[in-house]
């Protein structure tokens, strides 16, 4: 993916940051500037409020999707020390990170700044380091952080330089990223996505857990699941074993969805409110659930496959690789032994993520 060219800046150098990166924060960095001069549209910009902005955009990955960043990461524990002191709204609805840190404690947002400042002491001065190549080769901390400033602050050549708590974009960079928002945007996340690929090589959906899950719609399941339930004389829970009708009824992701990142319907399940909110993004026990829970969808299966509804069961061919006729044909045996092995591996690598294992329902949780 190639960059605008310009006449009057090295944007060759802009290019190579992202070359062999073992460590998120350029990424993270240069969206919080990005985000900064779209929302303000000023040259100067606090460090403070760049970290604040690197950090709301890492969370969501970090600790609610549960990426891993590598072995070098940086992020994982401030990360985790907002996940500890606040429990946060992830919603669609909800303000964002952000303002919800707001929450914390005056001694746990100086702690928390504390953490970012560290980051702070590194990150501007190692985004442009490339850009000097020739003149930091082979230095090391602090000699390279002060000769980048010196090289950023008399020339041109850097994106910005620095002023305190502060950097201050250069102005034919400041137009240059102006102009090129969006394209500078995709070129960032499409640099993010391949190092996150890297360090995630068994998970699906990367480029949905990028930032804060939006508005999903479940409407195709809703209907999946209304017009099977509206047919069941008497139809229970598979996890508090409480009767559900059409009018209690809560769809439930088997496997969260903060870790598949979709709705095809061989995930979804009915439930109570009640009960998806206690399961949350948990894994669910196989020992006590999946027996239940692959009953359950080989019956709604043949329900909808009876009915011919053939374009409503499309994520169980995928699933299957085989088409809709042929697993119509399979006794329950062979679908539940089908689901299982997919199910099992997905919940296996969602628990090396660090996703909670196992849940059991209890009217106390």
């Amino acid at each position: 993916m190639q960059l605008p060219e310009s006449d009057d800046l090295d944007v060759a150098a802009l290019s190579a940051v992202f070359s062999d990166t073992t460590n998120s924060y350029k990424f993270y960095w240069f969206l919080a500037i990005l985000d900064n001069l779209r929302e303000n549209g000023s040259s100067r910009m606090a460090l403070q409020d760049l970290s604040l902005r690197m950090l709301t955009s890492v969370w969501y990955p970090l600790d609610y999707f549960k990426l891993s960043f590598g072995r070098r990461d940086s992020f994982k524990p401030i990360a985790g020390y907002v996940s500890q002191h606040i429990i946060v709204d992830n919603s669609p609805s909800a303000p964002g990170l952000l303002v919800q840190l707001n929450g914390l404690s005056l001694t746990q947002q100086v702690k928390l700044q504390r953490l970012l400042k560290k980051l702070m002491n590194w990150v501007p001065y190692r985004f442009i380091r490339p850009m000097f190549a020739i003149e930091s080769r082979g230095l090391h901390d602090p000699k390279v952080n002060a000769l980048v400033k010196e090289l950023a602050n008399a020339s041109g050549r850097s994106p910005y330089q620095f002023d305190g708590d502060s950097i201050l974009l250069h102005p034919a960079w400041m137009h240059y990223f102006q102009r090129h928002q969006t394209i500078l945007r995709g070129f960032t996340s499409w640099h993010l996505v391949r190092f996150l690929q890297k360090n995630n090589p068994n998970i699906t959906g990367l480029t949905e857990k990028l930032e804060k899950p939006g508005v999903r719609d479940l409407s195709v399941a809703s209907r999946f699941w209304k017009s099977f339930l509206a047919e069941q004389a008497d139809f229970n829970c598979i996890y508090s074993g409480l009767r559900l009708t059409v009018d209690n009824l809560s769809l439930d992701h088997f496997l969260p969805w903060s870790f598949v990142a979709h709705d095809q319907l061989w995930n979804i399940i009915p439930t109570s409110k009640p009960v998806n909110s206690a399961k949350s993004n948990l894994l669910p026990s196989m020992e006590l659930y999946f027996e239940q829970y692959a009953q359950l969808q080989y019956a709604a299966f043949q329900f909808h496959a009876n009915k011919g509804q053939t374009k409503l069961l499309e994520d169980y061919h995928l699933l299957f690789a085989r088409d809709l006729s042929s697993i119509r044909q399979q006794p329950f045996t062979w679908f539940r032994d089908q689901l299982h092995g997919q199910i099992l591996p997905r919940l296996q690598t969602a628990q090396n993520l660090g996703f909670i294992y196992p849940f059991a329902y209890s009217v106390h949780i």
